[in-house]
């Protein structure tokens, strides 16, 4: 049976309710597998198993303990024992337990449509004459590939090539609707985004919209600003910071710094940076940057995330005007960043996305100072 791509980002509430509750003395514990799974709406899988062990160490045979699911919207658990089925009931994600005496394990399902489309960026940000290509992620059970389409009403703001998803974008105005189609045979389903154009008058006011995928799902709208500072070495370096604040506390940031100013439109490719590289007090990854790297943060109440970029990134700078006391940039970046909590595994990769409108200042004081 072919089984749906992993939705993007749900597994962070599976990762913390998987904790094994550990302290100085060995405990009861619960082990679940898989922790992570899929199916289609209305799939019958047979698929979780659990395993109690003693606080001796000892394995139970069978497994005495009860299933429980945290959606039956979602996800229905049939059966009882050491084996359970998992049933799809609706689009979305659950979180499969298994307990005894104390002791839990937990899993997610997540649960896909046989015909599903998703907006990787809902939110758009473009500068006029801009143009980009809406990216999308479609999703199908069988058959052949789903063909996809773009549709928006008539507007004074920016035209949609309603077969390729490419926006050109014509004047500057509020947001205005869009929606990605997608159909498979008699099923068809779609999503909604949205463009706005910016004009800035000088250089506040930047916008940008990112997304992040994989073990910690974020859509952010977020304010940016580009500065073309000097490194040590007074070599021009070139940095974008996309920041979202709460209470004026910035809480999320998305950053991205290249070894050469940005003037003109340009592609930049992303590099890595290593956990070593970033958290290492002697090794100012700002002022000496040694390739371009890009990142992710989130500060949570209780803990601070962070992903560090891998290879094969790209910051994109669309289109650069003069403004009121410096330039405006427009642009767009993807790159994937792993979580330094989950450095050494696969499940740590989060894909991240964004688009912006900012405004591009030159800082010439040394860097650090």
């Amino acid at each position: 049976m072919n089984r749906p791509a992993l939705a993007p980002g749900l597994l962070a509430a599976a990762l913390v309710a998987c904790g094994d509750g550990s302290g100085s003395a060995p405990q009861p514990r619960v082990i679940l597998s898989p922790v992570l799974d899929s199916l289609y709406v209305g799939d019958t899988l047979l698929t979780h198993s659990a395993a109690f062990i003693t606080a001796d160490g000892d394995t139970l045979l069978g497994f005495p303990g009860t299933w429980t699911t945290s959606d039956t919207t979602v996800v229905k658990v049939l059966g009882s024992g050491s084996v359970v089925h998992t049933v799809g009931v609706g689009p979305g994600f659950a979180i499969i337990t298994a307990s005894h005496e104390g002791a839990d394990a937990s899993g997610l399902v997540v649960v896909t449509r046989k015909l599903d489309l998703a907006l990787l960026l809902d939110t758009i940000f473009l500068m006029p004459q801009d143009t980009f290509f809406i990216p999308v992620e479609v999703r199908v059970k069988s058959g052949a590939t789903p063909t996809v389409w773009f549709s928006a009403p008539t507007n004074a703001l920016f035209q949609i090539d309603s077969a390729a998803g490419r926006i050109t974008a014509t004047a500057a105005g509020n947001p205005i609707a869009f929606v990605a189609h997608a159909a498979s045979g008699a099923d068809t389903v779609a999503d909604t985004g949205a463009v706005e154009v910016v004009l800035l008058g000088d250089t506040t006011g930047g916008k940008a919209f990112f997304t992040i995928l994989g073990t910690a799902i974020r859509r952010a709208r977020a304010s940016v600003r580009g500065v073309n500072y000097k490194r040590q070495g007074d070599s021009l370096t070139f940095r974008l910071n996309a920041s979202l604040a709460v209470g004026g506390v910035n809480v999320e940031n998305v950053v991205l710094t290249v070894r050469t100013p940005v003037t003109v439109p340009f592609s930049f490719v992303v590099d890595s940076i290593s956990p070593e590289e970033a958290f290492d007090a002697g090794n100012n990854f700002v002022c000496r940057p040694a390739r371009p790297w890009g990142l992710w943060s989130l500060r949570a109440s209780t803990a601070t995330i962070t992903a560090l970029s891998r290879p094969g990134g790209v910051l994109r700078i669309h289109r650069v005007t003069p403004v009121s006391n410096g330039q405006a940039i427009s642009g767009s970046f993807t790159f994937l960043a792993q979580r330094t909590d989950m450095y050494d595994e696969p499940l740590g990769v989060l894909p991240v996305r964004g688009v912006f409108v900012a405004p591009l200042v030159a800082d010439n004081r040394p860097c650090g100072s």
